[in-house]
């Protein structure tokens, strides 16, 4: 819980900083789509609910919680989804959120500039020479 919240606060920051910068610098969202912008939002959203299940984490030590979830991506991972459904039931609501919310990225993943995390060829990152582009 204590590396989750660190880590989570470092993300938080720099991801306010990335949203910061898309929304005010008129170049950078210029360039922007409308899928670019609804992403980072999404993110957003996605990390303030992990960090608040760090929050209600402390009051269920024994990690039972932590194994419902487990029960329950295996499940799902073995196409039970009927018994998922019942793994899942008993967790609170900011860890089902979360879990809908992390589902959704993965529905939003093709469609927005995430997908060059998976797509970008390996070799870019050996080549000698770097693009400069023209002002029009």
């Amino acid at each position: 819980m204590v590396s989750g919240g660190i880590f989570g606060v470092i993300c938080l920051i720099g991801l306010l900083m990335l949203i910061v910068r898309r929304m005010t610098d008129p170049r950078v969202r210029a360039s922007s789509s409308a899928s670019d912008i609804l992403i980072l939002w999404v993110l957003l959203a996605q990390l303030c609910l992990g960090l608040l299940t760090i929050v209600a984490s402390t009051q269920h030590l024994d990690g039972s919680v932590m194994v419902m979830l487990g029960n329950w991506a295996q499940h799902l991972v073995i196409l039970q989804p009927t018994v998922a459904a019942e793994s899942i039931a008993p967790v609170g609501l900011v860890y089902k959120l979360h879990v809908f919310l992390g589902l959704t990225l993965f529905v939003l993943f093709p469609f927005t500039r995430l997908v060059h995390m998976v797509s970008a060829p390996v070799w870019y990152l050996g080549r000698r020479y770097q693009i400069v582009r023209q002002k029009a």
